[in-house]
């Protein structure tokens, strides 16, 4: 029979999200034989009676179903932060399972996720090369053709992903030793995505509590080890958590995908171990400052006319 990886799922204060995420993980083909490893943060020191009461019922949606054939909740008694959390929540999975699908509370999944899921970590389990697999693909790539059913990129994108013990063995929480090693190996530009993003000064912004992700130090993990990363043809996640309501998403409508419009599965088959070409330039060219001006007077003038 086949070995299925285990799912497990970050939740803080958000019980809406937490409800419809759930929702649409229980409408999953595989869920059905999947374990589940729900884990909810606890409360910072000076939390508000608000806080408090969300988090209370953030417990309670955990519970109203049974979410997959067996479903184990971990409630942490104290705020251990975004951060830690989900990197001890993936570590102990990968130590006990030897790989793992990692999930927050505001990825809305087709009824395939888990499917494809699988079937990549199955694929290319023996594959140093390939260390993440990524269910969700950007809006912003779809006028590039894409010939295969999956394509290799350089971000590792954290709205439903995957990783195998062999990949995760590479991880480590300490953002200024990864600072370091990658400036010993060089080649900034491509850890910052081609300019594009400043991974670089994530790491020390980290390290200084100034930036709350832990995507800094692991995407970081698999530039210093020539890494790839695995995307479908066409999203299975749909992201929600650009209401504002997220620790690190602000207000932004470019990210959002109608449910509707999510594949309903995705076919991991061989194709060449390195970077879709077309998405690379185009996403350099969609991030020039050129484009993030025009992204940015848009935006400020959708402010004016809606305030």
């Amino acid at each position: 029979m086949r070995s299925l990886a285990p799912i497990v799922f970050f939740a803080y204060n958000r019980p809406e999200h937490t409800r419809l995420v759930l929702e649409s993980l229980r409408k999953n083909r595989l869920a059905d034989e999947s374990k589940l490893f729900i884990y909810i943060d606890g409360p910072k020191p000076n939390a508000t009676e608000e806080t408090l009461a969300a988090i209370a019922e953030v417990k309670k949606v955990v519970r109203e179903k049974q979410w997959c054939k067996e479903v184990n909740i971990i409630e942490a008694t104290e705020n251990k932060g975004l951060i830690k959390s989900n990197a001890e929540g993936v570590t102990r999975m990968v130590n006990e399972f030897g790989r793992v699908i990692a999930m927050e509370d505001d990825g809305l999944l087709s009824p395939g996720f888990l499917t494809y899921m699988n079937d990549a970590l199955d694929f290319y389990e023996n594959n140093p090369k390939v260390m993440h697999i990524a269910a969700y693909k950007r809006p912003e790539f779809a006028p590039v053709e894409i010939k295969e059913s999956t394509f290799f990129f350089y971000h590792t994108t954290t709205w439903g992903w995957a990783t195998w013990k062999r990949a995760w063995d590479h991880f480590k929480l300490d953002p200024l030793a990864v600072h370091e090693a990658v400036k010993k190996k060089g080649n900034i530009k491509r850890l910052n995505m081609d300019g594009t993003f400043e991974f670089f000064w994530g790491l020390k912004a980290v390290a200084k509590g100034k930036l709350r992700s832990w995507n800094a130090i692991w995407h970081s993990t698999v530039f210093l080890n020539d890494g790839l990363c695995l995307y479908p043809q066409k999203s299975l996640v749909s992201n929600i958590g650009h209401d504002g309501s997220g620790t690190n998403c602000e207000p932004d409508e470019r990210f959002a995908i109608n449910a509707n419009e999510l594949a309903d599965s995705i076919p991991v088959t061989e194709i060449p171990l390195k970077e879709h070409e077309g998405i690379k330039k185009h996403y350099i060219a969609m991030h020039s400052f050129k484009y993030k001006l025009v992204f940015a007077i848009k935006h400020y003038l959708r402010y004016l006319v809606k305030y």
